[in-house]
């Protein structure tokens, strides 16, 4: 005789697996909604309907969380890297979406600069990103000193439009905005109408161009950063093929 079915009115679904993927996307989303100040395993949890303890069978900590969530920032900007166009047009892509980051993820933002890149994810994107540098026609060196320079412009603007937002941490009460006491602040006067929000995406594709105008320069006055250096010849080598060695 088969046993009757047991029903329970109140029988909940089966659950979504939880993964690391899973995890880090609605720490992300615990960020946006209620900051980085508020993240904890217990409120993560929480949110995602299991113990804290269940977490860490995924994360060693809270650091690693955070590698996880620039591994999710990551997967936002690599889609415009990948592509037929050129480099710099790839590149100047690139750090317009670092920027844009900070717009639709202004309360996890710190992530992008302050996490380094040691994830398998993000070192693959760190790879494509300097191969992208390479493409364009820079050596090792000019690369480091660009992405440094587009990167810092970059971040920095993301925070210069999380702080004119008003979206910080413990934000005050904005006052430039409308700003005027010629009388007082005769320079900050003059020149705070054209820092206000409404200019931000001028004002940053005004340094954009003035980066990349100065790369393409760069490139047009060394025309050897797309021949790669011949390894040096041994002597033993260079007797065997009849050629003399390089020094």
């Amino acid at each position: 005789m088969s046993s009757p079915k047991s029903t329970f009115p109140g029988r909940r679904r089966r659950r979504e697996p939880l993964d690391r993927a899973r995890i880090a996307r609605a720490a992300l989303e615990l960020i946006d909604a209620e900051g980085l100040d508020n993240l904890s395993m217990r409120r993560l949890g929480s949110a995602l309907g299991v113990e804290a303890m269940a977490i860490y069978h995924h994360f060693g900590g809270k650091g690693d969380l955070l590698d996880a969530i620039l591994d999710l920032f990551v997967e936002e900007i690599e889609p415009v890297l990948i592509g037929d166009g050129e480099p710099l047009a790839r590149l100047r892509a690139c750090f317009d979406a670092i920027r844009g980051i900070a717009i639709t993820h202004p309360r996890a933002f710190w992530v992008l600069p302050a996490r380094r890149f040691r994830t398998p994810r993000s070192l693959a994107f760190y790879e494509r990103l300097l191969r992208t540098f390479h493409e364009a026609g820079f050596d090792a060196a000019q690369s480091a000193r660009y992405f440094r320079l587009a990167a810092g412009f970059a971040i920095g603007a993301g925070m210069a439009e999380i702080g004119s937002r008003a979206l910080q941490p413990d934000p005050t009460p904005i006052v430039l905005e409308d700003f005027s006491d010629p009388e007082h602040f005769p320079y900050v006067s003059r020149v705070v109408p054209h820092l206000r929000v409404a200019n931000l995406d001028k004002i940053f594709a005004f340094g954009m161009d003035t980066i990349f105008d100065a790369m393409r320069r760069s490139l047009e006055a060394g025309g050897k950063a797309r021949q790669p250096a011949r390894p040096k010849q041994s002597r033993a080598s260079a007797r065997r093929t009849g050629r003399p060695a390089r020094k």
